[in-house]
């Protein structure tokens, strides 16, 4: 028996570019960024019209990112949003915009996709407690991990509006409060090698992977029969998370 299909919504096979929010461009977003860039080019190949990308990050790039994120050591002092977005245009020939500044959601709302890339829970949190008493069709991928597993969830990002069948709960409907846990672990390191220690460096690049597959099935298959993904290293596993209604009912979703 085959698993429930979420089907593409409509807005992402229009004839004008979906708007893409991405909030964060360090271990996750720097990766991700890449991807999008050639997910742009594939989407244009199948006569789409291709992604409105911005991307929003307030801090700088220090000697602990290298390694680790997609900067160099000419990058360092410079912020991560700004360098991101004027590589991937120069590479791609595209026109995305950044924003050196954190994402908020009260003053930013029109976008058809979010990504989050920002690796903290009170941030998912606050994210999803703005949204969640309001109407949107509007979709919520968000990347997050631990010291050696993270978690890819893909979700409608408010109460699904009039053109969505089938509404996917985001992170915030799974986790709620569980989400604030483990933040006090959260702190800035100082040195490439103190970041290794704190977390597996394969941690980003996996985590990525699995969530460029969700936005390949979105995109360019029609659809997802899994919406998020639980990642771990060792040993290594990757777990979909299945499109399953009756689950969610049990789970009073």
């Amino acid at each position: 028996m085959s698993s429930p299909f979420f089907i593409t919504p409509q807005n992402f096979a229009s004839d004008r570019k979906v708007r893409v929010v991405v909030a964060g461009a360090g271990g996750n977003g720097s990766q991700l960024l890449d991807g999008l860039g050639r997910l742009d080019r594939a989407i244009r190949a199948q006569l789409g019209a291709g992604l409105e990308v911005t991307v929003f990050d307030p801090d700088t790039v220090s000697e602990a990112n290298l390694g680790r994120q997609r900067f160099g050591v000419h990058d360092i002092g410079f912020n991560k949003a700004i360098l991101m977005v004027h590589r991937i245009n120069g590479f791609y020939d595209l026109d995305w915009q950044a924003a050196p500044r954190a994402f908020n959601p009260s003053t930013h709302a029109s976008f058809d996709l979010l990504i989050g890339c920002v690796d903290s829970g009170q941030f998912r949190h606050a994210l999803g407690k703005f949204w969640r008493s309001r109407l949107s069709d509007s979709l919520w991928l968000d990347l997050g991990n631990g010291a050696d597993s993270g978690q890819v969830v893909l979700g409608h990002i408010g109460k699904a509006g009039s053109r969505s069948d089938l509404r996917l709960p985001n992170v915030y409907d799974l986790y709620g409060d569980q989400l604030l846990a483990g933040d006090h672990d959260d702190m800035p390191s100082c040195s490439l090698a103190e970041a290794l220690q704190r977390q597996r460096w394969s941690v980003n690049p996996i985590t990525v992977s699995a969530a460029l597959s969700l936005l390949d099935g979105l995109f360019l298959r029609g659809g997802l029969q899994h919406h998020g993904a639980l990642v771990r290293i060792d040993p290594l596993s990757i777990v979909p998370l299945l499109v399953d209604p009756e689950q969610w009912g049990a789970m009073g979703l």
